[in-house]
């Protein structure tokens, strides 16, 4: 069971600080580790604030009043000081706008959005009466920091192109002020809505904006120090763990060599820690065993050297507290004993958000070092934590947010006192608590915590066997995160938000609860359509989580009137149950088989295993694939047999049955794609079936030539030349792009002259889960999935063509990554590609090239479709001699089947 903890960072923009503030620290650009509090070293650095001297006396205390209290994180007390310096405020000047944009932020912070906007509405109304009567860099300034205000409101909202487009215009006006600082910042916040747009070049384009700015310009070393601290931050945000490591080492390198900034080397070596921490996350996602080791050290150093240099108890506890949650994802129980009794006296601070949700995340810790006790998953050397203790703790933690008047941190902490029952198994109490919870962020607009008390309330219901009204708390939870869907993006996944942990169980345990019925009978045709949104849902949110962008404008199949020779699948491998829908054009069949996950997953990757090795026949396939097919087709063997006109199987799959091809599942005499073409659907609302064009005309090119890059070593492909010609002689409009032709920029080029609706490229590449190891080998170059689909993406809109077919020929998925189609998908969906064909695992280069070949040959045929061309090419194959699983099941067909 996962606690739900605060992610206060789900809105990381970089918001301008109150008026009054020198802006030397990046406000709440802190990474959100399992436990964590703000870097705010900086804030006993600071000057005293600057007060404008058009507000009389009164007004001015109350601004610097305000403005320490918002420093401190006392947002309700901030908020109620600026309302009180307003109404002391009698002129329309630049000082009132700046107080209401203040006063918006404070209220944007305690998610009281409809106060925020009146407030930021207030302030720009002001400046536009003062436009024609001034034009100072101050007045500049201004309006510069009121649309950074306003376009941190349009994100939290999920206006992103709103956001977008006022944060453009705060850079203007920096500009107009000349105010680096705001420059700076907002550039950045440009980017993030780029990236969220799925606009990944036009994004690094801005990014690299900002560092050549950096670079170009005359800044003083406090602010290059914190701009490239920013640009860290937001590399990891962006999922580029490498570029952030880089720009945050820059930044400690300035800081290093200057003794006036100290103060800031513990909170920049802080999120170092956190980047480094990302790394392992996601090195151990994919079984980089080395690299872990390497990370996980690096982690564990710079968390120390943030609490070593630190300034401030606060980023002291901080960098300890992380340390903690890491070495509780390390399962190093012994270290972790014995740090917590430390950290506990440490907790007694004067309140502020940051060390309330210090106190929330450092019992979310102690919770799990509970867990793994009570499951003798170690035996304690020193002392443990009690269940009591860890509740005082979060008590504590719910009487200081009353204390502060801030309704979203007292809810955090209400429900986790309701998961903390939940895990004791106190169910009333439970309920209680998450009930209060849900009823602040109902009251406050702030989705981001209401879904997760919706979930927790759904869980409990379930619990009790009350299986109606968990399905109402449940659907609740969903729809609202699809409202907030396109913000959990910069929740940054790889430390303070796992996916897995947050997103993907509300989807399973949802479609659980739908398909596994208490009276033990097959669900509704309601109930499996509802089960099928959850597993299309969860598709979507996976491909959104590793694209880090928005996919929302999708168009849904609610029908198979576009092909009624085909069926859906939807297999879902949930904790006790393998679950199967199955999709004809007129009806719904659903079968369940009662097995562990476990073992499901077992028998999945050893099939795996074996499919990808080159030893002959690999007899190990056999039974193995037998019984996947007992559990998928079986079931549906006289049902697809009586319908006689399916001739396409479609999957929809989940988990790791996305590394299994499905033509390789075997009845006992025939593999299934001796029966059946067969495609695979990520998520069916991206991929329409429609029809190839007549007019097909593919793009073709690749490296043959054997190169090593960034110390990977790329061996030749000898048929590259004999592949791409026949292909370019069937479909190509231009003759191929080989080896030193074949770059990034020659490759832009080509595909922006818009004559191309599909594309062939034959070299090495790898799909990945991890975004930075997903790629295609150009000339001495890694073209990174996000850098492909984009050229492809700017290529087909500049042309208004689409891309109806994209092959990826000698490519293959990482060994050891169960999620690995992903990165397969990513790119399809990235380039706006109706469909992919591409290999599963390295496939030897005499079959490939005949494959291939045979392919496009079958789609000159008229009628046939891509999914029954890519069939008869495996067929053929077999029946040349390539018998051999290995060889010919490599194949899969993603996306559009006809």
């Amino acid at each position: 069971m996962t606690l739900n903890v605060p992610t206060l960072a789900a809105y990381s923009i970089v918001a301008p600080q109150p008026w009054g503030e020198q802006d030397s620290k990046p406000p709440e650009l802190g990474v959100w580790g399992p436990s964590a509090l703000l870097n705010d070293d900086l804030l006993d650095q600071l000057p005293p604030p600057v007060v404008s001297p058009l507000l009389a006396q009164s007004p001015q205390s109350l601004l610097s009043e305000g403005i320490n209290l918002y420093r401190a994180e006392r947002f309700s007390e901030a908020a109620n000081t600026w309302t009180d310096a307003l109404i002391a405020s009698n002129s329309e000047d630049l000082t009132k706008a700046l107080l209401f944009s203040n006063l918006s932020l404070a209220y944007q912070h305690l998610g009281k959005l409809d106060n925020a906007s009146i407030s930021i509405s207030n302030s720009l109304d002001i400046l536009r009466t003062l436009a024609d009567t001034t034009d100072s860099a101050d007045y500049w300034e201004t309006v510069g920091k009121a649309l950074t205000t306003r376009g941190r409101l349009l994100w939290i909202q999920g206006a992103i192109e709103p956001a977008l487009d006022t944060w453009r215009d705060a850079t203007a006006a920096y500009h107009q002020a000349n105010y680096q600082p705001g420059i700076i910042r907002s550039l950045i916040n440009q980017s993030k809505a780029l990236q969220t747009l799925g606009l990944h070049l036009q994004s690094k384009t801005v990014l690299k904006q900002v560092a050549i700015y950096l670079q170009n310009t005359e800044l003083d070393v406090a602010l290059q120090a914190t701009s490239l601290w920013q640009l860290g931050n937001t590399q990891r945000q962006f999922g580029m763990l490498k570029d952030s490591q880089i720009y945050l080492e820059k930044s400690l390198d300035i800081i290093s060599n200057n003794s006036e900034l100290e103060h800031l080397k513990a909170p920049v070596f802080l999120e170092l820690g956190n980047t480094e921490r990302a790394r392992w996350n996601r090195a151990s996602a994919i079984n980089k065993i080395k690299e872990t080791k390497i990370y996980r050290e690096a982690a564990l150093k710079a968390y120390q050297e943030a609490a070593s240099f630190s300034l401030r108890p606060s980023t002291q506890l901080q960098a300890e507290l992380n340390q903690l949650s890491f070495l509780i994802d390390l399962e190093e129980w012994d270290q972790a004993s014995t740090l917590w009794p430390e950290l506990l006296s440490k907790l007694d601070m004067p309140p502020s958000r940051s060390v309330i949700y210090g106190e929330l995340n450092f019992a979310h810790s102690l919770t799990h070092l509970m867990q793994a006790r009570e499951n003798e998953a170690y035996v304690a050397q020193d002392t443990i934590p009690t269940w009591q203790t860890i509740d005082e703790i979060l008590n504590n933690a719910v009487q200081q947010a009353e204390r502060l008047n801030d309704p979203i941190a007292k809810s955090y902490g209400l429900g986790q006192r309701g998961s903390l029952y939940e895990i004791t198994g106190q169910w009333s109490k439970a309920e209680t608590f998450t009930q209060k919870a849900l009823q602040l962020t109902t009251t406050n607009d702030y989705p981001n915590g209401r879904y997760r008390w919706e979930w927790q309330q759904g869980r409990l219901l379930k619990k009790q066997n009350k299986q109606e009204q968990a399905i109402t708390a449940y659907d609740a939870a969903v729809k609202t995160l699809e409202s907030i869907r396109s913000n959990l993006r910069f929740i940054d996944t790889d430390v303070q938000f796992s996916f897995r942990d947050n997103v993907e169980p509300i989807y399973r345990e949802f479609a659980e609860l739908l398909l596994i019925r208490e009276d033990s009978q097959n669900p509704t045709d309601d109930l499996m359509d509802k089960a099928i949104r959850q597993i299309d849902s969860l598709q979507l949110s996976e491909l959104e989580n590793f694209l880090r962008c928005s996919l929302a404008k999708t168009t849904e199949i609610t029908t198979l009137n576009t092909d009624p020779n085909a069926a859906i699948l939807y297999p879902m491998i949930l904790e006790n149950h393998l679950t199967v829908i199955l999709q004809l054009p007129d009806k719904k069949e659903f079968y369940k088989t009662e097995i562990s996950k476990a073992e499901v997953e077992t028998t999945l990757s050893d099939l795996r295993t074996y499919l990808s090795e080159s030893r002959s026949g690999t007899p190990e396939v056999i039974p193995l694939a037998k019984q996947v097919y007992s559990w998928l087709i079986e079931p549906f063997e006289e049902i697809l047999e009586q319908s006689e006109e399916i001739e396409t199987l479609v999957f929809v799959l989940d988990g790791p049955l996305r590394n299994i091809p499905m033509g390789v599942l075997y009845d006992g005499s025939e593999f299934l794609i001796q029966k059946y073409a067969i495609a695979v659907a990520p998520e069916l609302k991206l991929f329409k079936p429609e029809p190839l064009p007549k007019n097909l005309k593919v793009f073709t090119g690749g490296v043959g030539e054997p190169q090593t890059i960034e110390g990977r070593m790329f061996e030749p492909i000898e048929k590259l030349e004999d592949e791409l010609d026949i292909v370019n002689e069937l479909f190509g409009p231009q003759p191929p792009l080989i080896n030193q032709q074949f770059q990034g920029q020659t490759l832009q080029e080509q595909l922006s002259t818009g004559e191309f609706s599909g594309i062939h490229i034959k070299t090495h590449g790898v799909f990945s889960s991890d975004p930075e190891e997903t790629f295609i080998v150009a000339y001495n170059d890694l073209l990174k999935g996000d850098e492909l689909g984009s050229l492809i993406q700017i290529g087909s809109a500049q042309g208004a063509t689409p891309i109806d077919l994209l092959v990826l020929s000698s490519c293959s998925t990482a060994t050891g990554d169960s999620r690995a189609v992903l990165g397969l998908a990513g790119i399809t969906v990235r380039a706006g590609a109706r469909s992919t064909v591409s290999t599963l695992w390295d496939a030897r280069d005499n079959p490939n090239t005949q494959l291939m070949i045979n392919f496009y040959q079958q789609l000159k045929q008229p009628g046939t479709t891509r999914a029954k061309a890519l069939r008869n090419a495996q067929l053929s194959l077999i029946e040349s001699g390539y018998k051999a699983p290995h060889l010919w099941a490599t194949y899969v067909l993603v996306g559009n089947w006809l």
